[in-house]
């Protein structure tokens, strides 16, 4: 039986964080990567794991999934570009794994989005719809798209911005669904985000 993909991208370099690719950093044992792609199976996801530096190493400390199919590595050229190399390559390897399914995005520094989150993303999701988690109202990520949808934008993607510009476009497709009660998705992008959890490093 097919399962959607869910796309974790963890190709950034973690600049600001200044720390290496934040895909690397561990919480309780386990690499970010290694916990995005194991909440993504967990959902009943198949894992596309989307790669830049230091891609060997990251993809040497995720295990296959117990669920959701074999794992799939991306590695992407040009990611120094922004996300939206990432975003791209990743929604595309998606769409030709799982032709005609939704795609799910997550980003691989955002640790408190675990299973359930992206599980009820997936169920509440909806044919031709984008189905964009929310956090006390705020719209947030993941983020899941209609096939459509996510070919589209894959190609309007530029600089460091994913899908960004496409959801502002298209606020008519999004349905919120509020996921506050089983998670976070606040990211870790500068060295202050690290308070917030104890333990990462």
């Amino acid at each position: 039986m097919s399962s959607p993909c869910v796309v974790v991208l963890a190709a950034g370099l973690g600049r600001r964080l200044g720390r290496g690719p934040k895909a690397l950093l561990r919480l309780e044992g386990e690499t970010l990567a290694a916990r995005a792609v194991r909440a993504a199976a967990a959902a009943g996801g198949r894992p596309v794991l989307v790669l830049g530096p230091r891609a060997a190493e990251i993809a040497a400390s995720v295990q296959q999934p117990d669920r959701g199919g074999e794992l799939v590595a991306v590695r992407v050229s040009g990611w120094e570009e922004g996300m939206s190399r990432a975003w791209r390559a990743g929604v595309e390897r998606a769409l030709q794994l799982e032709p005609g399914l939704p795609v799910a995005v997550v980003l691989v520094d955002q640790p408190g989005v675990g299973p359930e989150v992206i599980s009820r993303l997936l169920q509440a999701h909806r044919p031709g719809r984008i189905t964009r988690a929310a956090y006390g109202g705020r719209p947030g990520h993941p983020v899941v798209l209609d096939p459509s949808h996510a070919a589209a934008a894959a190609r309007q993607a530029q600089g460091d911005t994913g899908a960004r510009d496409y959801l502002r476009d298209h606020p008519d497709a999004i349905d919120a669904v509020e996921c506050a009660d089983l998670g976070s998705d606040d990211d870790i992008d500068v060295p202050a985000d690290l308070a917030r959890w104890p333990g990462l490093g």
